[in-house]
């Protein structure tokens, strides 16, 4: 095995790790759904589920690609957050600016995205059912899961769009992002191996009090997620270095443990993305020697916000069709119907906002 050389992710590049990484992410969060099981350890631990994960793949091998997606698919968010710590820490280091002037450009660049969706969504719901009926239940619901407290309210976390819980931790990320580039500038990157070991030292001590006292989930904050966050930041300091294999063999183990163990669960997020940062990055080249595929996966890529933010309220009725038959051709033919659906509304979505930005004469 061979040190894999690490060098900076070019744009182009970028886009397309979008676009498998939102790829995975959407058929997780459409096929989780069809089935109960396998299901996903994706913000708490149950060792059965990677044993209903283990029976299914043997049991039902013709049903894997569900049974894959349900259980594994959420890792693609651990991409996005990688991502989102490279892209900040780069463009932080060619454009320095205060902190509120980072918070700004930042929450101008995302809202117009995510007041569009939420429109979508009660238009789109208001088809299926009645418009004040869908105003009157999730409304409020809405409104703070599109200003990011929605995390901190139980029974709002995933109401009434499940993957908006990411808009709260992205959120929170932005705060902090400044003054950790402000540290690392400061103290090196000895500040990011600190932040990455006291994000899972807090989750192994600090996640089951919040839990237990408040019912608050450690993992739905940025929390849970700035070991990895970091660990983006750090490699985009680091422009030309090896990737020992020790570190990727060590990265599979722990992972594979993680699985099965409850403590090592928490360092999964860092393992995994150790793991699929280069084979994204192969695939990713592989990808752009095929014109159509690269056309294809680049505007894939370029409309990952709109995904992200569309896919979870276009679920229905498409869902309901494959948890009544819940057979794998339904579950298949159903998800890609689904992602054809997620791809056009994406579409729209960032067309009206562009028009919108247009007339408000808003630079993008």
């Amino acid at each position: 095995m061979h040190s894999y050389q690490w060098s900076p992710i070019s744009k182009k590049e970028g886009t397309l790790i979008r676009a498998l990484a939102i790829l995975a992410i959407v058929f997780h969060n459409y096929l989780h759904l069809v089935e109960s099981l396998p299901g996903e350890n994706e913000f708490n631990y149950r060792a059965e589920k990677a044993q209903a994960l283990i029976h299914g793949l043997r049991d039902t091998p013709w049903d894997c690609f569900r049974i894959l997606a349900s259980y594994f698919g959420h890792y693609g968010v651990q991409i996005f957050f990688f991502l989102s710590g490279y892209g900040l820490s780069i463009q932080y280091r060619l454009k320095p600016s205060s902190w509120w002037a980072f918070q700004k450009r930042r929450w101008a660049g995302i809202y117009p995205a995510i007041l569009v969706a939420a429109l979508g969504y009660l238009i789109y719901d208001s088809l299926r059912l009645d418009p004040s009926t869908v105003i009157q239940t999730e409304g409020l619901n809405l409104i703070r899961q599109i200003i990011g407290v929605s995390n901190f309210i139980p029974d709002n976390i995933y109401h009434p769009i499940g993957p908006w819980w990411f808009i709260g931790v992205i959120l929170q990320f932005y705060l902090l992002v400044p003054l950790i580039l402000k540290w690392t500038s400061r103290h090196g990157n000895r500040t990011l191996y600190i932040i990455i070991g006291l994000s899972m030292l807090s989750e192994y001590l600090l996640g089951p009090v919040l839990a237990k006292q408040f019912d608050f989930n450690i993992n739905h904050s940025i929390l849970g997620h700035l070991d990895v966050c970091a660990l983006g930041i750090l490699f985009a300091r680091k422009e030309r270095f090896e990737l020992h294999p020790a570190i990727l063999t060590a990265a599979g183990i722990l992972f594979i443990l993680g699985n099965t163990h409850a403590t090592l669960w928490i360092s999964t997020g860092v393992s995994i993305t150790l793991i699929l940062i280069p084979l994204l990055r192969t695939t990713a080249a592989n990808i752009a020697t095929i014109p159509w595929l690269d056309v294809s996966m680049t505007q894939i890529g370029q409309l990952s916000l709109y995904i992200f933010l569309c896919n979870g309220y276009l679920r229905r009725p498409l869902i309901g069709w494959a948890q009544q038959q819940q057979d794998w051709w339904t579950s298949l033919w159903t998800s890609l119907l689904f992602l054809g659906l997620v791809l056009c509304w994406s579409l729209l979505l960032r067309f009206l906002v562009n028009q919108c930005q247009q007339r408000l004469g808003i630079k993008r």
